[in-house]
């Protein structure tokens, strides 16, 4: 149940893309902006089945221990202009959501905390941290900490009153990892298509799930 299936979700990724898979890792974003600067293209997906130095938003760090969460990051190549970074971050956070909902699971107090982060009640469940590279070859990374199996044990005491996990939250401890994973790339796919053809659904969308 833990398990990634890296073959399957290769094989079923809307990107068409590698996916290159890490046991663990310092962090996908910083492997992804490695791979962005010399050359990957748009749609290479970096996954870490741990990191240790996993970031968020300000630098600050975000636990991402083996096993229990989607650490990953996306490489994309759009045409970045200024105003569209904010929008980067909107639509991988939105794809979030639209995860969580396309597995079935209910949660009525599901919320995104502008800009980026999805917040389960008064708990963050997962985050996104875009960083761009702006020159002869512009990209974006576009970086998820999605909590998914851990318990309260499992988060340091001091962050326990901040964080949840998908699994605490719905009291459900056989949750499918895999699954929501294949779900999320794939709705990764669509928002970012809807980011670059009707930017302005996007908003909405985005808008429509703020706290």
């Amino acid at each position: 149940m833990n398990a990634i299936n890296v073959e399957l979700l290769q094989q079923h990724s809307p990107w068409r893309e590698k996916i290159h898979f890490f046991e663990s890792i310092d962090s996908t974003n910083t492997q992804a902006l490695q791979l962005g600067e010399a050359g990957a293209p748009e749609g290479t997906v970096i996954i870490g089945d741990e990191q240790t130095s996993g970031r968020g938003q300000f630098q600050r760090p975000w636990f991402s221990p083996p096993e229990t969460g989607i650490w990953m990051s996306l490489l994309l190549r759009p045409m970045i202009r200024p105003e569209m970074i904010p929008a980067l971050s909107h639509f991988a956070v939105v794809a979030l959501y639209d995860a969580i909902l396309k597995t079935g699971i209910v949660l009525n107090d599901l919320k995104i905390k502008e800009p980026n982060d999805l917040l389960i009640g008064k708990k963050k469940v997962a985050g996104v941290l875009v960083e761009t590279r702006i020159g002869k070859s512009s990209f974006a990374v576009v970086g998820i900490g999605f909590n998914i199996l851990q318990q309260e044990t499992d988060f340091p005491p001091d962050l326990r009153e901040k964080v949840t996990s998908l699994s605490l939250a719905t009291r459900r401890k056989n949750i499918n990892r895999q699954e929501i994973f294949a779900i999320l790339l794939q709705k990764l796919h669509e928002r970012y298509q809807q980011l670059l053809h009707e930017p302005e659904e996007l908003d909405l969308a985005w808008k429509a799930r703020l706290m």
